[in-house]
């Protein structure tokens, strides 16, 4: 792995530790009866936004991970480079259509 590709992962694996961190903190504040219901539910949405968050980070370190393992796999079978990350192409907002007046 190269100083860029170790640099990398040293960056996502500290935001992994810092977002389970914050999960935590997050956990124990949900919890806490003695906090007024919305100040809760302000913190259930940080939950739920930083579950979502530290759940993509680590979907991406398991692609990457296979994408290693694969790519070791082909070198040891003689197989030419096939592995390559398909771009993410961010999904499009969906469209409402007009409703059709009933006649």
């Amino acid at each position: 792995m190269d100083q860029s590709g170790g640099l990398e992962e040293r960056m996502r694996d500290r935001m992994i530790q810092e977002l389970r961190q914050n999960l935590a903190k997050c956990r124990k504040v949900i919890l806490d009866e003695n906090l007024d219901l919305k100040t809760r539910e302000r913190w259930t949405q940080l939950y739920n936004n930083t579950s979502q968050i530290l759940n993509q980070l680590l979907k991406d370190r398991q692609m990457r991970d296979w994408e290693k393992r694969l790519r070791q796999i082909e070198k040891y079978r003689g197989i030419p480079g096939r592995t390559s990350r398909p771009q993410m192409v961010p999904p499009q907002p969906e469209t409402a259509e007009p409703e059709k007046e009933q006649q």
